[in-house]
């Protein structure tokens, strides 16, 4: 595939992926009452709201909305310069900036991210997931560089 396939797939799917969180988000926040479970408590879908980043980590808002912007130009700027980029390198830069711009919407609107998806101990959306996929793919591409 070339370059050009591989940013216009990266974008339509995490364009796709931003879109769902958001709207998952939004209904979510119009149910806050309502709570499913496939297994319960362990996995299921309830509202969370998580001040926090990772894990629940505490950290102060302001320095949230001050840090994720200044990521994100970083991994821009990276995808930029990189030199030797392939698709897996394209789609994990995008699914984390793409994660961290729908977290970053939350965090300016709400002052805290909505989590809606139980799974054991925590509550995530698919914004958190869309960061730990990209980067995933961002080690497997490393990983596959270092072995050639």
């Amino acid at each position: 595939m070339t370059h050009k396939i591989h940013v216009t797939v990266s974008l339509l799917v995490c364009g796709f992926f931003l879109f769902l969180d958001q709207l998952l988000k939004y209904i979510v926040r119009h149910t806050q009452e309502s709570t499913y479970y496939l297994l319960k408590p362990w996995i299921g879908w309830e509202y969370f709201e998580n001040p926090g980043i990772a894990f629940g980590i505490p950290v102060p808002q302001f320095l949230i909305i001050f840090l994720t912007p200044i990521i994100i130009i970083l991994l821009i700027v990276w995808w930029m310069k990189k030199t030797d980029k392939n698709i897996l390198f394209y789609l994990g830069t995008s699914l984390i900036i793409a994660g961290a711009i729908s977290n970053l919407i939350d965090r300016m609107l709400f002052s805290f991210t909505v989590d809606y998806l139980r799974v054991f101990t925590s509550v995530m959306n698919v914004a958190d997931m869309m960061i730990v996929m990209g980067a995933g793919l961002l080690v497997v591409e490393e990983v596959k560089k270092n072995k050639k």
